[in-house]
């Protein structure tokens, strides 16, 4: 699936959610086991209720192959 890195998407959050550009996402991190924090270039941070494979597969991301020695 391909995206236009200024699309917006619809992070799930207590609340209804946040609306937010997919260019203006720098990142992001598991919180516990109550969803994840999306950090944005523009500043604040989006507590989300999904995880993070959710969130990677609302951006289209591949999932890195860990290879054992």
């Amino acid at each position: 699936m391909e995206h236009d890195a200024n699309d917006f998407i619809l992070i799930p959050a207590k609340g209804g959610g946040a609306l937010v550009r997919r260019s203006e996402i720098a990142g992001g991190r598991p919180n516990g086991a109550d969803g994840g924090i999306v950090y944005l270039k523009s500043g604040p941070s989006v507590y989300t209720t999904a995880s993070m494979p959710q969130i990677a597969g609302y951006l289209g991301a591949e999932v890195a192959q860990v290879r054992e020695s």
